[in-house]
């Protein structure tokens, strides 16, 4: 018996060790986090290109609806912060430090997005009017306007900390000679996942409608939702490396830290150049978000653009994506060669005289060619833009407190873009009486905004 049981055990060794950890292995630990990347980006692309262009079709919803729900894909993100201390304090170690809080934000937006196949008429969740909405929900109309835009909201809160879990994951686990590999391959795998979601499922839509594109989104991340569930961080026992290399750890209480990095933090944004960058990060989408959601209400409209499902999401959710892709990668390079600052003003002004050149010259809307280099260059542009302004957060960091106030730059901008939706949503009744003689001043107007 004591020879069996011995057996017995050295079986269950032999099995424990055969287990592989994500702490231990290079590839696993890159294709785990680059699919969870992947999964990030699709149910964005989903919402912001493919159902909203279904949503536009055939006048389900106006401008002044769209707004809104488009708005309401991004709040979330704008405060996306607040779940890194909470996941700094919660943990259960035995099932892994991250690992719960991926599984449990994954799946419930999962729930979330495939509760949209409960209804049999998506455009009828959205409210029409202020005046249709039942009591309490009067107030909130212009936030959330309706039980459709409450789902894709609580989808995004869940998917916001998904992001903040999977961001942890990578910094406890990605050696730093690692990190520069790791960063480009899941910064390229959110793109990725972004025109999964917009071009992929678009053309889904397209050939088989709305409910087999919700479909085909549930099943795609609940299939990499089994990476994390199957698959553990490292082995038990073994300390995270955040752990082993924080200096405040063991030399100063919780509360004396969270007290430290307030005051560090409002020291940091009291100079002007921080400041200036708040600034910067707030205004920097708003009028990029507004054009979009105009040109998706006039480019799918028969007396607009006429554009089809199938042609609008390859071009916004396959090519764009790519071209802002590449703007991206290019624009790191030419900034360090070029100059951050210079850099920013420069596509800053190559933004501004696209948009001026399509505001005077109101027949290149009706082009389908015109359009469709307008929609990739934008995209290009934006990039090297975006990229440019991350580095400019980066240098203006205060180093005691670079990680939270670089996050804070991040949320800002994300809020810049939210607001860019709301304010498009706000001027959908003005356009409207215009009929689309009113684009070509959002164009100008933008122009001189950006400038």
């Amino acid at each position: 018996m004591q020879n069996n049981s011995g057996q017995f055990a050295d079986g269950v060794e032999t099995k424990r060790e055969a287990l592989v950890y994500l702490s231990e292995s290079k590839t696993l630990r890159i294709l785990t986090l680059c699919s969870l990347y992947v999964a990030q980006g699709m149910p964005y692309g989903f919402v912001s290109v493919a159902f909203a262009a279904w949503l536009t079709q055939d006048d389900r919803v106006t401008l002044t609806q769209l707004g809104p729900i488009m708005a309401v894909a991004t709040l979330p993100w704008s405060f996306k912060f607040v779940w890194g201390p909470l996941m700094d304090t919660v943990s259960i170690r035995r099932l892994g430090r991250r690992r719960p809080w991926i599984i449990l934000a994954q799946s419930m937006a999962i729930i979330a997005l495939s509760s949209l196949l409960l209804s049999k008429d998506l455009p009828g969740m959205v409210w029409t009017s202020k005046e249709s909405a039942p009591g309490f929900w009067k107030h909130i109309y212009h936030v959330v306007p309706g039980p459709l835009a409450l789902v894709i909201l609580i989808a995004n809160v869940f998917l916001s900390m998904q992001d903040v879990a999977v961001d942890a994951l990578a910094v406890d686990l990605v050696p730093e000679q690692e990190r520069g590999t790791t960063n480009g391959l899941t910064y390229g795998c959110s793109y990725l996942g972004s025109a999964l979601g917009g071009w992929g499922l678009g053309l889904i839509i397209a050939k088989h409608g709305i409910r087999a594109g919700i479909i085909g989104q549930s099943v795609f991340l609940a299939v990499i939702i089994l990476l994390p569930i199957l698959i553990r961080e490292r082995p038990p026992g073994k300390k995270d490396s955040s752990e082993d290399e924080d200096p405040l750890a063991s030399s100063e209480e919780p509360d004396q830290q969270s007290k430290n990095i307030v005051r560090n933090l409002l020291r940091a944004f009291s100079l002007r150049a921080t400041l200036l960058g708040l600034a910067i990060a707030l205004g920097c989408r708003i009028c990029n978000s507004v054009i979009n959601t105009v040109l998706l209400d006039f480019l799918r409209d028969k007396d607009g653009g006429d554009w089809d499902m199938e042609y609008y999401t390859t071009v916004t959710g396959g090519y764009a994506l790519v071209a802002g892709f590449l703007g991206a990668t290019t624009g790191g390079i030419i900034a360090d060669r070029l100059g951050t600052r210079r850099m920013i003003i420069t596509m800053t002004l190559l933004v501004s005289i696209l948009w001026l050149g399509f505001g005077l010259f109101p027949r290149a809307l009706y082009s389908r060619s015109a359009m469709t280099a307008f929609v990739i260059g934008q995209d290009f542009l934006f990039g090297m833009l975006l990229v440019s302004l991350f580095t400019l957060f980066m240098s203006i960091s205060w180093p005691r407190v670079a990680a939270t106030q670089f996050t804070t730059y991040m949320s800002i901008m994300n809020l810049s873009t939210t607001m860019g939706h709301y304010i498009s949503g706000e001027a959908g009744d003005s356009l409207a009486k215009m009929k689309h003689a009113g684009i070509p001043t959002v164009f100008l107007t933008a122009a001189c905004i950006q400038v």
